[in-house]
């Protein structure tokens, strides 16, 4: 108890939060030789898939190809245009994750920085980077942004190069999907005449600015931005 103050009850001291034990060591040698390695076949055979699902060009009298066949990697299949057209869009994403990962390795093992712990996000953000080109592929190609109905007048060099970028900036492309459905997907807010919520909460205030509010505008509790 302070001198001529009130008694304090004891609090206990604050809980610093817990991390986990593995990955905390500094990479080996072995570790980036193996981790490089890995990266450099992935660069290899997703640039080998890329220019052998390239698909042809279209036929001058308008007429389309139901079937190509095409060899990817050790194999001869018969693949569509549309099909040629995923593949490209699954290489191009992962080769755009690629560009960000390679870079990031050898800034960090330059500096003598790199970590066990960021292994695995460098192992995992090629196929990251490819199906999130995949999603906005599809997300493209199903109307939302695009009238683009056919797959014989869709230009491969474009769908290329957006399936790079989103891979190449996956974080980026994230948060703009997320800015995008939030303003899409928001309810509306109650107006006071209908009756479903009230305008004013019982002090005079407008409940919507009261401190203890559940969640934001967004439906998200969280108070801070999604990192």
């Amino acid at each position: 108890m302070a001198e001529g103050g009130t008694a304090q009850p004891d609090r206990p001291p604050a809980r610093q939060p817990q991390r986990m034990d593995v990955g905390t060591q500094f990479a080996t040698a072995w570790d980036v030789v193996v981790l490089v390695g890995v990266l450099l076949f992935l660069t290899a055979a997703l640039i080998t898939v890329l220019l052998q699902a390239w698909p042809p060009p279209t036929a001058p009298d308008g007429g389309t190809v139901t079937e190509t066949s095409t060899r990817i990697l050790f194999w001869t299949i018969g693949l569509s245009r549309d099909t040629l057209l995923f593949l490209v869009v699954v290489s191009a994403g992962g080769l755009g994750a690629l560009i960000h990962v390679l870079r990031s390795v050898y800034e960090y093992v330059g500096n003598r920085r790199l970590r066990r712990s960021w292994m695995t996000m460098y192992l995992l953000e090629p196929f990251v980077g490819a199906a999130l080109a995949l999603v906005v592929y599809c997300v493209l190609r199903g109307g939302l942004t695009t009238s683009v109905a056919s797959s014989e007048v869709i230009n491969p060099y474009g769908v290329a190069a957006v399936a790079a970028l989103v891979g190449m900036f996956s974080r980026q492309t994230v948060d703009k999907l997320r800015a995008v459905f939030n303003t899409l997907l928001t309810a509306p807010q109650d107006s006071p005449g209908e009756g479903l919520t009230p305008s004013t909460s019982d002090n005079g205030r407008s409940p919507q600015g009261s401190p203890d509010r559940a969640g934001r505008a967004d439906g998200s509790s969280d108070p801070g931005p999604h990192r």
